[in-house]
């Protein structure tokens, strides 16, 4: 199964968009799998398991939508006595990123400490 917009759309419990809004959103399904594939060729990983990748995909896919929902333009009024300051600006919400903690799901960390050896805690001739 391969992430659609409906997947997006039902995630954030909203009816689906129509362009050009649907086309944004699978623009940024399209840019997540290249990431994914991306960090995937760097990690000398042959295989992912399909369902796994969807569900990062989508994970990461869904906080950009609603990180881009709140980002709008904002507008500052400020009056001193008889004058009147208004600013307006937009607060842009970044480039696409897959987060570690999601791509961790699908490349678990190498060379952690811990497995073959153990080191008995307290003296050697103690009797237990």
């Amino acid at each position: 199964m391969a992430v659609t917009v409906a997947n997006v759309a039902t995630e954030l419990a909203r009816s689906t968009p129509t362009s050009p809004t649907s086309d944004q959103w699978e623009s940024w399904i399209a840019r997540a799998y290249r990431l994914v594939e991306s960090r995937r060729v760097d990690a000398g990983s042959p295989t992912l398991d399909p369902a796994d990748v969807d569900d990062v995909v989508l994970q990461a896919v869904v906080e950009h939508v609603r990180a881009w929902r709140d980002s709008t333009a904002k507008r500052s009024t400020t009056t001193i006595d008889d004058g009147t300051i208004s600013r307006e600006f937009e607060q842009g919400v970044g480039l696409l990123e897959v987060p570690e903690s999601l791509l961790s799901e699908l490349f678990p960390p190498v060379g952690t400490l811990g497995g073959a050896y153990s080191i008995p805690l307290g003296s050697p001739w103690s009797t237990p």
